[in-house]
């Protein structure tokens, strides 16, 4: 081959390469950014629910279970 097709091959290759990586940064940020929205509410839920009165039925003990569950997953502080 001569050395044009290689630097051009090996461009070809670095800058599919350095796209991925930011589409994947970006990605990440952005998913990471959607978490944060969900932790305001999902810590006042999960507070509410946690102090008196507690659910007392079946359906509210299991959503106070899920929404401590989320609150736990997306990462949320402890206030």
């Amino acid at each position: 081959m001569r050395r044009p097709v290689v630097y051009t091959l090996v461009a070809i290759l670095l800058s599919s390469l350095v796209t991925a990586v930011a589409a994947l940064t970006v990605t990440r940020h952005q998913q990471a950014e959607n978490d944060r929205r969900w932790c305001a509410l999902l810590s006042d839920l999960d507070e509410a629910y946690q102090g008196p009165p507690r659910p007392t039925t079946e359906l509210g003990q299991k959503v106070a279970a899920e929404i401590h569950r989320l609150r736990m997953g997306f990462g949320c502080p402890e206030r």
